[in-house]
């Protein structure tokens, strides 16, 4: 039996970590009351921060699966907010391989598996396809793989240093959406109103490199991915299901739901479902 966020998280600690370069980022570790059967790593999405998993890690908590969620370099209470500038995606791809590394060695002999959200997802793909069997398995949710739905054209490519633009009036113009109806969640003060043009045009970089790679990806992998959403069609998880190798792959598409999933009303059965596919696989 599958229980949700209802209980508080057991244990929760915070430490800054040394990303690949020695820059900062922030983690939270959270425990369940009992040894994990397994550790989840969170890779969040653009302009988010790992709070926004805060509830997500009491319902693993509460099915004893411990979670390491950390602010991305750039982001939240991370170091280098409002002036990073990424030369690759694979930058980020070394600060969760060191985030992995740490969650490996203070539990040993515990599987650990990986999850993305959005840009997190586009991350935690190129990690396990440039490593492959680092992790027990991964989810990818609304993750950026085959696509992008944004559009970059007017862009400035290469990036200048100081090319900041406004992430949501972006997002609004990309997606015909009034200001006027941005959502409250844009609120807060965590939340990156501003970031480098890098951010968006290295997404083509690592869907080359994806598409190129497609035999490398290996892993465990459930793909999770909303029938409504706009940021990433389901097309993206789609096509990746049917193109990758993974001999243990499933695919959940959701009636309904945009690119928040399991943060939207309803989305519960899609924690329900992660924390199932966990389970099947610590079991095994």
């Amino acid at each position: 039996m599958i229980k949700m966020n209802k209980e508080i998280i057991e244990r929760n600690t915070t430490e800054l970590v040394a990303g690949y370069d020695g820059l900062k980022l922030y983690l939270n570790k959270d425990y369940p009351h009992n040894l994990p059967k397994a550790v989840l790593v969170i890779s969040h999405g653009l302009a988010v921060h790992s709070h926004q998993f805060v509830d997500f890690a009491k319902t693993m908590n509460n099915n004893d699966v411990a979670v390491y969620r950390f602010d991305a370099r750039g982001h939240g209470k991370s170091d280098g907010r409002d002036k990073i500038h990424l030369n690759s995606y694979f930058e980020m791809v070394e600060d969760l391989r060191l985030v992995v590394e740490k969650a490996k060695i203070e539990n040993p002999n515990i599987p650990i598996f990986v999850m993305g959200h959005s840009m997190g997802g586009h991350i935690t793909a190129l990690y396990t396809t440039k490593y492959p069997q680092a992790v027990d398995g991964v989810i990818l949710a609304g993750a950026v793989l085959r696509y992008s739905q944004l559009n970059l054209d007017d862009l400035p490519r290469p990036e200048p240093a100081d090319s900041f633009v406004n992430g949501i009036e972006i997002m609004h113009k990309i997606f015909d959406l009034p200001m006027e109806e941005k959502d409250s969640d844009w609120d807060d003060p965590l939340i990156l109103e501003t970031f480098s043009v890098s951010f968006m045009n290295g997404f083509k970089e690592g869907i080359q490199y994806l598409r190129a790679n497609a035999e490398k990806f290996n892993a465990p992998v459930l793909l999770v991915s909303g029938s409504d959403d706009l940021n990433v069609v389901p097309k993206d998880a789609i096509d990746f299901y049917q193109e990758t190798t993974s001999k243990d792959k499933s695919l959940r598409l959701y009636s309904g739901l945009g690119h928040y999933l399991m943060f939207e009303p309803n989305g519960d059965l899609v924690v329900t479902d992660i924390v199932g596919w966990i389970n099947q696989r610590v079991h095994k």
